[in-house]
């Protein structure tokens, strides 16, 4: 199966590029990572992409954050913009908090306000330093976060 990922994540990009060939070499993932785009899921550009690589054999992921919603209505907001014919090629991965609460699984790290922030104090984090942690990432450890699973069963399934 070959993949193309939509994030909303800046640095998003990088870390799921570096991500996905470590878990690769780890036989985690299976499969060939196509490209990975930086697109706010409720931009009408999600439209034309999904439309542009929308091919036999190709998952198209949407990782992105709840941002506060629901996941039913987040999936409903998202897959508003995108026309019917494509769902089935689409997996929609969300994120309780941020893609920082991967690091923080990882790490041991409790959640119990942002993750960036929890990050910034215990491992003097920065933003921009996300892709270097994607090869960091401990997926024994990951295996109890919600978000990380709904990952490999969209990549798996």
């Amino acid at each position: 199966m070959n993949f193309y990922f939509i994030v909303d994540d800046y640095h998003g990009p990088s870390f799921i590029k570096k991500l996905f060939q470590k878990k690769l070499d780890e036989h985690i993932f299976t499969g060939k990572l196509l490209n990975v785009k930086r697109v706010p899921p409720g931009s009408s550009k999600i439209q034309r992409i999904i439309k542009a690589v929308s091919k036999k054999g190709i998952r198209i992921i949407i990782l992105t954050d709840a941002e506060g919603l629901q996941p039913f209505e987040k999936k409903h907001k998202i897959l508003q913009n995108i026309d019917s014919a494509y769902h089935k090629q689409i997996r929609i991965v969300l994120l309780c908090y941020e893609i920082e609460e991967w690091i923080c699984y990882s790490n041991g790290f409790k959640i119990n306000s942002k993750p960036s922030e929890i990050l910034k104090t215990k491992l003097q984090y920065k933003k921009s330093n996300l892709p270097d942690y994607a090869l960091k990432l401990d997926c024994d450890k990951l295996r109890d976060c919600k978000s990380f699973e709904h990952l490999l069963n969209a990549i798996n399934s």
